[in-house]
């Protein structure tokens, strides 16, 4: 009986991490941007006329495969800051690169539907105009948010843009796609990373996940 109760306990502890974790990812990434679109039209009986996925679970989904990426470059990072101690771990670096590779290639795919889902959605345009009369400024002033990053999410929300911050979630994850791939065909060949990749790879993870971070706050700001 008492294994029995640990059991559901722990079936519990679970399931509350997964779905913690859920709302972690979309707080951190793009969320309540869904908002700036109208639901689809319901039909005669209810259902919706578009059977897809939603914006909101795209963004979502997108969010979480990025930062099971990132987790697994972090821990590839790790494995080349030791390696002058604890010499080269191969193995290490290639299985943790590969899982980053296989995330990320999988996020990109999420936001490919998502900017292409997008584009044939209309805008809320009581949304809209919140977002072209926002005080961008102010904002950035208010919360020190770093000025480069944040000015190119005014560039795109500012003009009412939000299919523009998807194209941007999909090009950036494209980009950095290819430096893993030049990692890995070193990786591959047994020979260390070249240091400069690396360092644009974590430079690259981190302009991105500023800039989700920074567009959520602002769809937070607007609620």
């Amino acid at each position: 009986m008492r294994m029995k109760s640990l059991s559901i306990i722990n079936l519990l502890i679970v399931c509350m991490v997964f779905a913690f974790s859920v709302k972690l990812n979309a707080l951190m990434f793009g969320n309540e941007s869904d908002k700036a679109y109208l639901p689809p039209p319901p039909t005669t009986n209810g259902i919706s006329s578009i059977r897809c996925i939603t914006l909101g679970q795209l963004i979502s989904d997108g969010g979480s495969s990025f930062f099971k990426s990132a987790g697994h470059i972090n821990q590839f990072f790790s494995l080349v800051e030791s390696s002058e101690v604890t010499g080269t771990d191969y193995i290490g670096l290639q299985k943790n690169l590969n899982a980053a590779i296989s995330y990320l290639e999988k996020s990109r795919t999420i936001y490919l539907q998502l900017k292409n889902q997008a584009a044939v959605t209309p805008y809320n345009q009581e949304v809209i105009s919140r977002l072209i009369n926002f005080d961008y400024g102010l904002f950035q002033q208010e919360y020190s948010l770093f000025p480069v990053i944040f000015a190119k999410v005014k560039g795109f929300l500012s003009v009412g843009d939000v299919t523009g911050i998807y194209n941007e979630f999909y090009s950036c994850t494209g980009c950095i796609l290819d430096l893993l791939y030049l990692l890995k065909k070193d990786i591959d060949a047994g020979i260390f990373p070249e240091i400069s990749t690396v360092w644009s790879v974590n430079q690259k993870y981190s302009e991105i996940k500023l800039f989700g971070q920074y567009v959520a706050r602002v769809f937070y700001s607007i609620k």
